[in-house]
This record gives structure tokens, sequence and C-alpha cells, in this order.
């Protein structure tokens, strides 16, 4: 199990300075974050009583003692189990590239390792975060296409490719142009249906020129549906 984790929050747009607040509170002191959308339907926003999709993403890093804790505090301080309050994911970091890295990326925070304890993957996780990265204006299909296969919400990223001059045309696409980034949440055992129908309906070879990866997931709250939550032990 890996002795560094990534805890990724997905909110809305609304609550991120309360978000902000909070994780400072909690000890965090490097915190990343960048606006997104949402891709649920009109008619889902308006059963959960919201009227816009807007949406913040935000990730530290930390010990994954720590991000568990954190989980914890996210429902019960924050009420992230309610609905439409966003979710928390929690990804192991299978390798940094070096402690001087590991100290920037978490501003030195203590990381509590086990001894002789490394930063190594099992390989098996309940859950997956499914990213694709396809053409500016082509989340819907990406969506429509993980939708036909049982797959729930996603959620958008605006972004733009640096890719230098020899990597920027693949087939036609360029990897330096402004792109959506969309990441879906799902369970290990859809994952491969998923990825399937998103490379069938808007893979390289259609207009919305989707790639694919996955992340591994160790746990997840605020989304009941998808995976089990973050045991309740006593720390």
């Amino acid at each position: 199990m890996s002795a560094v984790n990534m805890l990724i929050l997905i909110i809305p747009r609304e609550l991120t300075d309360g978000y902000g607040l909070f994780l400072r509170d909690a000890g965090l002191r490097s915190l990343f974050s960048f606006p997104c959308e949402g891709t649920a339907s009109p008619g889902v926003l308006s059963r959960l009583g919201l009227n816009r999709n807007e949406k913040t993403l935000i990730y530290s890093l930390m010990d994954e003692a720590g991000a568990k804790r954190l989980m914890k505090r996210c429902v019960s301080d924050m009420g992230l189990n309610m609905p439409g309050n966003g979710i928390a994911i929690r990804i192991p970091i299978q390798a940094v590239g070096g402690e001087t890295a590991l100290k920037v990326l978490t501003e030195n925070m203590p990381i509590h390792r086990e001894e002789g304890q490394k930063m190594e993957q099992k390989m098996e996780f309940p859950g997956v975060l499914i990213t694709a990265i396809c053409e500016n204006g082509h989340s819907d299909e990406v969506m429509d296409a993980a939708r036909s296969v049982g797959a729930g919400g996603g959620t958008v990223i605006h972004a733009k490719g640096t890719a230098g001059a020899l990597a920027q045309k693949f087939r036609g696409i360029s990897l330096a142009e402004e792109k959506d980034m969309v990441l879906i949440l799902a369970a290990r055992k859809d994952r491969d249906a998923i990825m399937r129908a998103i490379m069938d309906q808007a893979g390289i070879d259609t207009p919305a020129h989707a790639i694919l990866f996955t992340l591994p997931v160790e746990s997840v709250a605020g989304l009941r549906s998808i995976m089990p939550q973050e045991e309740e032990t006593e720390s």
C-alpha cells in the first residue's frame, strides 16, 4: 500500500472558499485547485435543487493515514455525503521523482511510513478514475458513450496541451491545442466496458479524438452508488 496519497475533492464552485479554509485548518499547506464543470443533466440538477453545474477540483498530497482522516472529516464536518455537496477520492501515488520532489509537492509535510515501507501500489483497487482527453467541445460525446454502458456523471476540466513540436501531431491530432479533460469515477468492475464504449463512440477515429487512461482509487466519500465508502473505524 502506498505511503503517499493524492486526495481529490470535486465540489460545487460556491464551496471553494469554505473548503480552502477547512483544508488549511486541517494542516494542508500545498493545495492545487482548478475550475471545472459537472456533467449532470438539467433534470438531475433540478432534482438536487441546483441551477448550475460549476465545480472546483482541489487536490493535495499527504500520507495515507492523513488522507483517510481528512476524508472522514469532509463527511462529518463539511457534509460531503449530502446530495450535491461533491465527492472526495483517495488515490495512491505509485512513485515520486525523489525525496526533494516529494517535499516540494507536500511543502515538507511529514509522510508517515512503517519501517521499510516503500511507495508501492497493490495490484487491485475497488475503483478507478477514468480520464479522457478529447477535443475542446466534445465532452458530451465522451459522457454519452460512458452513460450508454451505465456510467454516472463526470467532471469536465478545460485544459491546454504543451506538447513539443515533434509530438504536436499524431494521426492528425494536435496535442497542444485546447482540450476537454473528462474525469469519470467508476467501480473497477465497470472500467473495461466504459473505456471500450468511449473508444468506440468517441475515440481516436472520431471527431472527439478521445484518448484514455485510468488511475486507481483506494476509497471515495460522497458517492455511495459507485463503490464502498471509507470504513468508519476509530483512529
